[in-house]
């Protein structure tokens, strides 16, 4: 069985309860989390999500200022984050309804460690995911912004040195393996040459 890279993940617990709140704390994977905040208000936690983006949200409805339905939707809407909202069983089914389509998961009250353990590491499992796929979209935007700037050298030499675009290919090429540099930096020499 393939094991996983253990990675650090950060934590927002939106509750009222101590209770709750101590629950969450000890339903965690140990050492999977560096950052474990918790605010007790829906307001607070809009505030800390201005300063900081969370891996994970757990959201223990209802809070003092809100049911917190419309938050974590704008939570899901605005950001990556994971988000977990327990809410009490007599309106969960509603709920789990209206948040399902943003890809929230939903609990019910009463709530044990182990289903929380369960949704937060299937929650990190899905960040694992989103994080991949932002590295190689990454990737693959450099590469295209790489192959921009080339051909834009490239025409520049066919058209400022008489070149057809193998020869200017081949240039860019054999210039970057000679000074043992990327194509990128010799294509940004050529156009500053030719664009000053």
């Amino acid at each position: 069985m393939k094991t996983k890279t253990e990675r650090q993940y950060s934590l927002l617990i939106v509750s009222a309860s101590e209770q709750f709140n101590t629950l969450v704390k000890r339903a965690i994977p140990n050492g999977s989390f560096d950052v474990i905040e918790v605010r007790k208000s829906i307001s607070l936690a809009q505030r800390e999500l201005l300063s900081r983006r969370y891996d994970v949200i757990v959201i223990n409805s209802p809070l003092p200022d809100d049911l917190g339905v419309d938050f974590v939707i704008d939570a899901a809407s605005r950001y990556t984050s994971g988000i977990l909202l327990v809410a009490p069983g007599e309106i969960f089914d509603d709920v789990a309804q209206h948040v399902i389509d943003y890809g929230i998961i939903s609990a019910a009250k009463p709530i044990n460690r182990s289903t929380i353990e369960h949704c937060i590491r299937h929650l990190c499992a899905d960040q694992d995911k989103i994080k991949s796929l932002e590295k190689k979209l990454s990737t693959a935007d450099d590469k295209l912004s790489e192959m921009r700037i080339v051909n834009k050298a490239k025409w520049l030499l066919i058209s400022n040195e008489g070149m057809n675009e193998a020869d200017a290919h081949r240039y860019i090429g054999k210039n970057a393996m000679d000074k043992c540099v990327s194509k990128r930096i010799i294509a940004e020499e050529i156009i500053d040459r030719w664009e000053d």
